[in-house]
């Protein structure tokens, strides 16, 4: 026997021996007030030693730690017959039987071997029969056979229809879109029965394509997008209660898919606005959901996300400008009131903000003209950038800094051709917004301030440099080639100045080093440019500017020990 067996069965016999103790001190009690024992005198009971407590709480502590100590966990194998057996082996071959049933009707139409009522009763009674024993199988709880079952009931029935509606010219559209139609409602109704998400993709697939499998001559669009708008909401509202990720995402892409599968062959078509209506319906669906419910957050997010680009798009593609103008500014302020009203649920604002930016983005592009664009963009993302910093939305500020670089990409392809101009006002406010986003990142991140010193430096350099150079051009662009690379080269000296003073103002290090490289760019500028082309006064004046700039340089550098 174990030390453990030892001490579990001490600790029975202690308990058993507490239980005797208990009762033989009831009956003791009862005894001596027992009539016969009181008039006799009796010695005193010599009771046992108790255990000390100390050693009864070690005991049970000893013993509850051992007992709570979980045993080591073991993974059970995954059961391969199961899942290739019972899960995949059915939906393959589901797929398959659909797909030699189209080929079925398609032999029997070609080569007359069947008369069509017989070939369109056989699909229905096949279908019949698939329905029957999912339902069955679904009750014996043999989930997976029976949603495959079922599912392929309802595609059945689908294509069944399309042939006699189609091939077969046996109904018209009406009579088929109402028949399409109940399918669709029964898939529903199977779906919401069993809580099936393969039922539910089945059917809204089906229920796309129904328009596409009605021919009629005189198609009304009217029609076709208020039946697929509908069918979006009502699988939208079943994805949502159910809780069916894949069903959601379905349905946002098939609506998208299927109204731009109609405009592509019908571009003309009457009533074409519809279209675009139809997905700012499915957009304010989709942002409703969003700020109601907790279901997969990080995917609705994605999808409204994705929808604001994408209901965008369907606008600027068929709405005139006015309408454009208008559906953007009403979604400005839209997310500008919906940013306000949820801002105590920051996980949900900060996509409002930056759907909100989105907008702005693209009323900028839509209603001011390129010479304008680029100032506005780098004001948007500054203004962006430090909300983004202040309220801690990480998504925010790489789209502030993505919004900030277009602005700033459209400076640089824009020079400036006259000295007071609007170009040179977009360098200023190019070079001002990189100072104050250099300064946002320095307040709010005390862990970045060097790296964004070093960097922010750097690249404000490059920028002042690019700005100097294109003013000091455009002002001398009336003189002679070598009058304008000696102003340049002078305007190149004075920035170099600047900024060593400013890093002897400021005991700013990497300042001073930056206005040192300014100079040595300078003379490197005179040594390889500048020494063929201009005349030998000019050539003294500069090189002695430069040395002396130089020179008092080199004595701030220095240092005593």
């Amino acid at each position: 026997m174990d030390q453990e067996s030892k001490i579990d069965a001490l600790e029975e016999k202690l308990k058993v021996l507490e239980q005797e103790l208990s009762l033989l001190q009831a009956k003791v009690k009862n005894i001596e007030e027992s009539p016969v024992e009181a008039g006799f005198r009796k010695a005193p009971i010599k009771q046992a030693a108790p255990i000390p407590p100390s050693d009864i709480s070690g005991r049970q502590e000893s013993f509850i730690k051992r007992k709570a100590i979980p045993e080591p966990f073991k993974t059970e194998p995954r059961d391969w017959e199961k899942i290739l057996l019972q899960t995949w082996l059915p939906r393959i071959f589901i797929f398959v039987f659909i797909v030699g049933v189209v080929w079925g009707f398609k032999a029997a139409s070609d080569y007359g071997w069947l008369n069509d009522w017989v070939k369109i009763s056989l699909g229905y009674l096949t279908s019949a029969a698939f329905l029957f024993i999912g339902y069955k199988q679904m009750n014996h709880k043999r989930e997976v056979l029976g949603q495959v079952l079922l599912g392929g009931g309802i595609a059945v029935l689908i294509l069944a229809t399309f042939a006699m509606h189609s091939l077969y010219s046996m109904i018209g559209p009406i009579s088929a879109f109402i028949l399409q139609v109940i399918w669709i409602i029964g898939g529903v109704w199977l779906t919401t029965r069993f809580s099936s998400q393969a039922l539910a993709i089945i059917s809204v697939v089906g229920g796309f394509l129904v328009p596409f499998l009605i021919e009629s001559t005189n198609p009304s669009s009217y029609i076709f997008v208020g039946y697929e708008t509908v069918l979006f909401l009502v699988f939208l509202f079943l994805a949502i209660r159910l809780r069916f990720l894949y069903l959601y995402v379905a349905s946002f892409l098939l609506l998208n898919g299927a109204l731009l599968f109609y405009y592509a062959f019908s571009p003309e078509v009457e009533g074409s606005y519809l279209l675009p209506t139809a997905i700012i319906i499915q957009h304010a669906v989709l942002l409703y959901f969003f700020l109601t419910t907790e279901h997969f957050m990080k995917i609705q997010a994605g999808t409204v996300f994705s929808s604001v680009f994408i209901t965008y798009t369907w606008v600027y593609g068929i709405f005139q400008d006015l309408s454009i103008t208008l559906y953007l500014l009403f979604g400005i302020a839209t997310y500008a009131v919906l940013s306000f009203l949820w801002k105590q649920q920051k996980h949900k604002v900060d996509q409002l903000a930056i759907n909100g930016l989105l907008f702005m983005f693209f009323f900028f592009f839509h209603f001011f003209s390129d010479e304008y664009l680029g100032a506005l963009l780098l004001l948007q993302g500054m203004g962006a950038f430090y909300a983004a910093f202040k309220y801690k939305s990480l998504a925010s500020k790489v789209l502030s800094v993505f919004i900030f670089l277009i602005g700033t990409m459209m400076v640089l392809v824009d020079p400036i051709m006259e000295p007071v101009s609007f170009e040179s006002v977009q360098w200023l406010i190019l070079l001002v917004t990189f100072v104050l986003g250099i300064w946002v990142v320095w307040q709010f991140n005390q862990d970045v301030r060097k790296r964004t010193l070093t960097i922010g430096g750097l690249l404000f350099t490059f920028f002042s440099l690019v700005f100097v150079t294109q003013l000091t051009m455009a002002m001398t662009s009336d003189l002679a080639y070598e009058n304008q690379t000696l102003w340049l080269s002078f305007a190149w000296m004075t920035q170099a100045v600047v900024f060593i003073g400013l890093g002897i103002w400021k005991r700013f290090n990497l300042a001073k080093y930056i206005g040192v490289g300014l100079l040595v760019l300078t003379l490197v500028k005179l040594i390889l440019l500048d020494l063929p082309f201009i005349s030998i006064q000019f050539k003294a004046i500069l090189f002695i500017a430069l040395g002396l700039i130089g020179l008092i340089a080199s004595r701030v550098f220095y240092k005593k020990k």
